[in-house]
Parts: structure tokens; C-alpha cells; sequence
């Protein structure tokens, strides 16, 4: 027997093509997913990064500036000629 009279090549082809179109979905669903990565890469680095640093240094400048407050001017109280005063300049 021969190898070009082999029974079974066809049956050899149609596994082949098989494994193929395997490989081609396999393939299909790594480029979806290297796709979908870079987008949340995407939405990741120009979206909630910013977002959330932006709120976060909102949050640490206002305790530092209130520390800074506290400790650097002493308490007031607002009684007499300084609330008149304070009255006078804001109306």
C-alpha cells in the first residue's frame, strides 16, 4: 500500500482543516482580547486615572491647607467692632 492510495486522507484532510479553523477562532479571540486589554488600558490611563488623582489631590490640598490654617493663625472670635467690620466689607 502506497501512501498516495491511502483510505483514510481524506478523513487526515477534514482533521486538518479542522485544527485550522480551530487555530483561526483561537486566533479570533486572542485579537478580541488584546483588544479589549488596550481598551480598558485606554480607559484606565485617560479617564479614571485623572479622575480619581484629580479628586485625591483635592482631598490632600484641602487637609494640608487646613492644617496649614490651624496652626499658623491663631482663633478669633467675631464679636464688636470686627464682625462690623467684616459686615461693612461684605455687603
Amino acid at each position: 500500500m502506497s501512501i498516495d492510495n491511502n483510505p483514510y486522507a481524506s478523513l487526515d484532510d477534514s482533521v486538518y482543516s479542522e485544527e485550522e479553523e480551530d487555530s483561526l477562532y483561537s486566533y479570533d479571540a486572542e485579537a478580541e482580547w488584546e483588544e479589549s486589554k488596550q481598551q480598558l488600558n485606554a480607559l484606565f490611563s485617560l479617564v479614571l486615572f485623572p479622575l480619581v488623582g484629580r479628586w485625591f489631590g483635592k482631598k490632600v490640598a484641602f487637609w494640608i491647607w487646613s492644617d496649614y490654617l490651624h496652626r499658623s493663625t491663631p482663633f478669633i472670635t467675631l464679636s464688636g467692632p470686627i464682625l462690623q467690620t467684616v459686615k461693612t466689607i461684605s455687603a
